[in-house]
């Protein structure tokens, strides 16, 4: 019998399991789902681990999935995916060399991430040595780790944390049969999945912090009502026409507008990349892409054809406990736990984030290494030659080992007038090595700064200027150091105790004034910012559509500095 792989998607609103036995096609041998707490997970990550890991239990008991080991899916704003280039080399060697440009290439410490990559694809550039296309990801291990805890605690083991974007590609890249690039976009409750695929191998990644749950709000604002009676409402809209089902459209209509224009500003992005393929089509999936109107909004603002997913197409369905007629309404929710469960590589790539002290091991006993043969024996002898000398001949001794004692003192003397210069040399190193410390200091990880305050703004405010400025407590070098997007201030020291002085000041855009509020309440719980305020927001128009501009600026924590200063400390050199 085919071996089985067992899939679990832990999403915003609920719990998907499906187990799925390799094959071609593959077979769905098991499938459930069962309702989550609110607020158990927020934007892909665990909020209550006691909730999640009770829903889990609860998942087994009506399903019956049997203990052992499963894939789970990881989909959040803060999971960082990039696609980088390097030269051709070993697997191992590979690992080495992304850990060690990692640092670049993530908002975190190093230290604090789980790391994986896949190799997707090798090429030759006209004018230069071959080149490998790597997919590497990066995820807190606090954040995985709670994930992992959380599943534990329900009696079940955890192979391996994947991708909920590659998931997607598994399991439905064998519906494009239109060729060219292919864009899937999962519109769940707290995130939101763009993925585009080029022949199953992936392109662009990007998870959004938004989804479905931000309608339910709007709906339950609107009408005054608790979440759960809004999310039974948003269900009816386009189904049954009453004055509460068509207040809650209208509550809707524009979160609705912002998150899909969202997803075509991700779609964007991957069309603006040098040598993107045409994107042929996208599918959506997910509980909010069963929305009326949705697909339809989202294919006026890509211009291509925007089709709901059918996984059903690419698998055998076994006895899973629902009628035929019951299969169509499951196709929003097999996707991503489908894909975790598949992993035939032919799919797409799969990815492992469970940190390594959590991987199981790769031998049950700990073997033993006997040496046969006759043990051997080292013996070590020392020959000890004590001379005996004539009473005459002592003087003689004494005298020449006065000769050479003198010898060796001029040789000496010699050696510290050659080693002058040296350590003249040696202390200007050491002062500007001092130098360089007192600069990195202060250095400023001005892209993570970027990142968390992209990730943290509201959706309905833009940017229009980014200002950053740190002093250090070195004098710069002549001129001074200056950036478009920061700007070093030399000759200023540090605050008490090596605290960093800055600041970051930027002008946007929002829709309105509690845009701005809400800018001010997101961005005051970024780490490396504190103090934000809003000394200055206008009314103003951008087109034929009212607009606030306002000014916005903070202080620096610690959070801001970058690990340059740790990554030189550990330099062998």
């Amino acid at each position: 019998m085919a071996r089985s792989v067992i899939g679990l998607d832990i999403g915003t609103n609920a719990v998907t399991v499906a187990e799925v036995q390799a094959g071609h096609p593959p077979k769905l041998v098991a499938f459930g789902q069962v309702a989550l707490a609110r607020d158990a997970m927020r934007e892909g990550e665990v909020v209550d681990g006691d909730a999640v890991a009770e829903a889990i239990r609860r998942l087994r008991g009506e399903v019956g999935v049997r203990r052992g080991g499963v894939r789970i899916g990881l989909a959040s704003p803060r999971l960082v995916v990039r696609q980088v280039e390097m030269p051709v080399m070993s697997r191992d060697d590979l690992a080495g060399a992304l850990r060690f440009q990692a640092s670049d290439l993530i908002p975190f410490r190093i230290e604090e991430a789980v790391l994986d990559f896949a190799i997707l694809d090798q090429y030759q550039p006209e004018d230069g040595e071959p080149v490998m296309r790597v997919l590497l990801a990066a995820a807190q291990q606090t954040m995985v780790e709670a994930l992992v805890r959380s599943v534990e605690a329900a009696g079940l083991a955890v192979e391996a944390v994947d991708l909920i974007p590659l998931a997607l590609i598994r399991a439905l890249s064998a519906t494009n049969g239109t060729g060219g690039a292919e864009g899937i976009v999962s519109l769940g409750g707290g995130t939101t999945c763009v993925v585009v695929h080029e022949g199953n191998v992936p392109r662009f990644v990007r998870v959004l912090g938004s989804g479905g749950r931000q309608l339910t709000d709007a709906i339950a604002s609107s009408l005054g009502i608790a979440p759960d009676a809004a999310e039974s409402i948003k269900r009816q809209i386009g189904v049954t026409s009453d004055p509460t089902v068509d207040q809650a459209a209208t509550a809707i209509d524009r979160p609705l507008g912002m998150l899909l224009d969202e997803v075509r500003s991700s779609i964007d992005y991957y069309r603006n990349q040098p040598g993107a393929a045409p994107l042929s089509q996208v599918l959506v999936t997910g509980g909010t892409a069963q929305l009326a109107g949705a697909i339809e909004r989202l294919s006026a603002l890509l211009g291509v054809p925007v089709l709901l997913a059918q996984p059903r197409d690419v698998l055998t369905i076994a006895d899973i406990g629902f009628a035929p007629e019951e299969l169509p309404r499951l196709d929003p929710y097999l996707p991503a736990a489908v894909g975790l469960a598949l992993l035939d590589p032919a799919l797409g790539p799969a990815m492992n984030l469970v940190p390594a002290g959590r991987r199981p091991s790769a031998a049950s006993g700990r073997g033993k290494y006997v040496a046969g043969g006759v043990a051997a024996a080292v013996v070590l002898g020392a020959a000890l030659t004590i001379p005996t000398l004539q009473r005459r001949n002592e003087l003689d001794d004494v005298r020449q080992e006065t000769t050479d004692l003198q010898d060796a003192s001029r040789e000496r003397q010699a050696a510290i007038a050659e080693l002058a210069a040296v350590e003249a040399t040696q202390q200007q190193l050491e002062s500007l090595q001092g130098q360089i410390d007192t600069v990195l200091a202060a250095d400023v990880s001005w892209a993570g700064i970027l990142h968390e305050i992209a990730m943290a703004m509201p959706n309905d405010v833009w940017l229009t200027s980014f200002q950053g400025q740190v002093a250090v407590a070195a004098p710069a070098a002549p001129g001074g150091t200056t950036a478009t997007t920061a700007t070093t201030v030399p000759g200023q020291a540090l605050g008490p105790s090596g605290v960093l002085q800055g600041t970051v000041t930027v002008q946007g855009t929002g829709l309105e004034f509690p845009s701005v509020a809400a800018w001010i309440e997101r961005l005051s719980q970024v780490p490396a910012l504190q103090g934000l305020w809003v000394p200055n927001a206008t009314s103003g128009t951008l087109g034929d559509r009212d607009v606030v501009d306002f000014d916005s600026s903070a202080a620096l924590t610690d959070e801001a500095r970058s690990d340059r200063a740790e990554e030189r400390q550990g330099d062998p050199r």
